[in-house]
């Protein structure tokens, strides 16, 4: 992968393309955020912060290791997450609609949204330094919230937005309309709406298929489905889809990418509609969405005949 090619504003990328490009000459500007309550994230800045400092071509930009700072405009041109993909959700909402290309570092378990090591990270100064690296627009999603009563309410997310039930847990009936046609009741634990990237969140744990992050789609995926003929079911991104929950005396919750909780009451409408700003990615030579799938779940993984797992 050679050098990208310049854009005069790397922070407006076109919402319909699937990948941005690097930004122009000069030496990149560079901030670190991160989950600052864990104190290894701590460490791990100040280790990048010396190698940001000693790499030619690069300009340290601060450090936020904050939870609450508004992170829209910053002067940066790349953002270096510390945590792990809740973070990089996190970070994702706290920039609004004026988003800095992040490259996500894995401070943590499990990632796929920062699936690159501290350690690999300051191998890849260098990358950094020449603009041997692309932006990938991810998809973000609107969801609209308009109760029965009360002021409407609009959140930014990027995984998927989920209702399901509340305690005192019960079985939820929850009907979905797609363009404004009705689609389906869905009687289980309730339903996830997920972007491409979230299909690989919670929507997988529930049966969902796989979509590759670059597909402007949605997946609908219930969750236990009372009715085994209800399955998951994968369509435009430039669709409309309303969700609304059923049935008096049942405690339901929308939950925005795991972390914003919102109780609802029958009758609300979910109203969930692609974003108009997507999430730039930070993706360096030697990144495929396979290999981080087979890194990451195990595709490569093989039983050994002493019962091991192995290559």
């Amino acid at each position: 992968m050679g050098p990208a090619a310049t854009t005069s504003d790397p922070r407006q990328p076109d919402p319909a393309a699937g990948a941005a490009h690097a930004p122009g000459p000069g030496p990149l500007r560079v901030m670190i955020l991160g989950n600052g309550t864990k104190r290894e994230v701590h460490d791990e800045a100040a280790t990048l912060g010396r190698a940001l400092a000693a790499t030619p071509g690069l300009e340290p930009a601060g450090v936020d290791l904050s939870a609450d700072s508004r992170l829209a405009d910053l002067p940066a041109d790349v953002a270096v997450v510390l945590g792990g993909d809740g973070t990089v959700l996190h970070t994702a909402r706290r920039m609004e609609n004026r988003p800095t290309p992040v490259l996500g570092v894995n401070v943590g378990r499990l990632g796929f949204l920062a699936d690159l090591t501290p350690g690999a990270c300051c191998q890849r100064m260098t990358d950094l330094a020449a603009r041997r690296f692309t932006v990938e627009n991810l998809m973000t999603f609107e969801c609209t919230l308009t109760p029965r009563s009360g002021p409407t309410r609009v959140f930014r997310g990027l995984n998927d937005a989920v209702i399901r039930a509340a305690p005192v847990f019960h079985l939820v009936e929850i009907g979905l309309s797609i363009d404004g046609e009705s689609v389906m009741t869905y009687r289980g634990d309730g339903l996830i709406v997920a972007t491409p990237v979230g299909s690989t969140a919670h929507s997988l744990s529930a049966g969902g298929p796989i979509l590759p992050p670059n597909a402007h789609m949605f997946v609908v995926t219930p969750i236990c489905p009372h009715t085994l003929t209800q399955r998951p079911l994968v369509d435009s991104a430039h669709k409309v889809y309303e969700a609304t929950p059923m049935g008096e005396g049942v405690a339901t919750v929308l939950v925005i990418d795991g972390q914003v909780q919102v109780p609802l009451h029958p009758g609300d409408r979910v109203t969930i509609r692609r974003g108009t700003t997507p999430l730039p990615i930070v993706r360096i030579p030697g990144h495929s969405f396979y290999r981080t799938l087979r890194a990451k779940l195990g595709w490569g993984v093989l039983p050994r005949p002493d019962g091991a797992l192995g290559a």
